[in-house]
């Protein structure tokens, strides 16, 4: 027993500095040295930050989130899932890029609205993650309660979703609300009693606003080669726990939640508005909002 201590003493000691050889070797040897002296993929280390590409002639290189996005795009190196899959931190950096770049998520979400299936994950996948923490519904509609055009836009989604127009009629503190007098900067801009849908008197417009992808309309995606970056990812999207980490991203950084209010806030809200818990929650946020309130506040014909 005395001579097996020693050994496990020494397994551990080698267990905890092996995070800080590897990243002191990548700093003294260089990818390239790496594969002369491995040949495999699976060994070769980077600097912490940097992420593993192989390039198209085969040797590796490690760069940085954003140069591995530009050189799989140029087609100078190849995006290689399941190498990534076998490293957490590269995947993260890799993850964080692509939340960061616009044109990235623009091609990410037609993707998504032109997969069925994947829009239905990804509105449950949000649906459960904002049931665990509210604080993500906020995100979701600060962007779209704040903003003049999204507001119209966001009062349009409401007024076609029978269980969002059903409840908002019940809501005696919506109702009221919606009568009070405008307060704050955007006074005089409320909304003509024959348009509110949740009034007596609601006369349905055949105007209404049409909130589909072709409103959008094709844009410069700024990539040379867009199907490069489809395929990258495709091959993330296999991986549900990576999609699932994307989506939270998405969810918790508010400049993505405004680029998605404008691309597809109806799939989004009707995710939101589909759920009874989720529903009221939202009536609340709209409530507190008074900008919002505003656009929608007008006399009430009753009290004349």
């Amino acid at each position: 027993m005395h001579f097996q201590l020693p050994f496990l003493f020494m397994a551990i000691i080698a267990i905890a500095i092996s995070p800080a050889f590897e990243n002191s070797f990548a700093q003294e040897i260089n990818p390239r040295q790496q594969w002369k002296k491995f040949a495999d993929l699976d060994v070769i280390t980077c600097k912490s930050g940097q992420l593993l590409l192989q390039k198209s002639h085969g040797n590796p290189a490690c760069v940085t989130p954003s140069t591995y996005l530009k050189l799989v795009d140029r087609g100078y190196g190849t995006h290689n899932q399941s190498m990534m899959d076998k490293n957490p931190e590269m995947m993260n950096e890799l993850m964080n890029a692509m939340a960061s770049n616009p044109n990235l998520m623009l091609h990410w979400h037609e993707m998504m609205q032109n997969d069925p299936n994947m829009m239905s994950q990804t509105m449950t996948d949000w649906v459960s993650q904002i049931k665990n923490n509210p604080e993500l519904l906020k995100n979701m509609l600060g962007p779209m309660t704040s903003d003049p055009e999204l507001r119209e836009k966001m009062i349009e989604v409401m007024k076609n979703h029978s269980y969002m127009e059903t409840m908002l009629k019940q809501n005696s503190k919506w109702m009221d609300s919606i009568h009070d007098s405008m307060t704050g900067s955007e006074m005089g801009q409320g909304m003509h009693n024959s348009q509110c849908v949740w009034c007596p008197d609601y006369q349905k417009h055949t105007d209404s606003h049409s909130m589909n992808s072709d409103e959008i309309g094709s844009h410069y995606m700024g990539f040379l080669n867009p199907d490069r970056m489809t395929d990258m990812i495709h091959h993330m999207w296999i991986n549900s726990e990576i999609t699932k980490g994307m989506h939270t991203m998405m969810l918790e950084d508010s400049s993505h939640m405004t680029m998605m209010s404008n691309q597809m806030m109806e799939p989004m809200l009707n995710a939101v508005m589909s759920d009874p818990d989720l529903r009221e929650q939202m009536i609340e946020l709209m409530l507190e909002h008074q900008d919002f309130m505003n656009l929608i506040r007008h006399d009430n014909p009753d009290a004349n």
